[in-house]
């Protein structure tokens, strides 16, 4: 890809959008951009920044996986599941 090419890229993504980061192989929701970086988040709070290139609409499997994510965050964050008294050693 050549380097003018991200100017065609942003005016597909918005704000708020699930999309796919291939160098982080995670999907993620865009929260703002900055020149030719988009910068996505996580529900479970992780941030980073990535170039639009590396970044595509999410496929309903992985918009699906997102929200799973949110849920089991929001679960734990409650302590809800993952906690000692779920889990049994043998």
């Amino acid at each position: 890809m050549k380097r003018a090419d991200w100017t065609t890229i942003l005016p597909r993504l918005a704000v708020g959008m699930v999309v796919y980061d291939r160098h982080y192989d995670m999907p993620a929701t865009i929260a703002d951009f900055d020149g030719p970086m988009v910068c996505l988040t996580r529900p479970t709070g992780f941030e980073w920044r990535t170039h639009c290139a590396s970044v595509r609409p999410a496929t309903q499997y992985e918009r699906r996986q997102l929200r799973a994510i949110a849920k089991l965050h929001a679960q734990r964050q409650r302590g809800m599941a993952g906690t000692d008294r779920d889990r049994h050693l043998w």
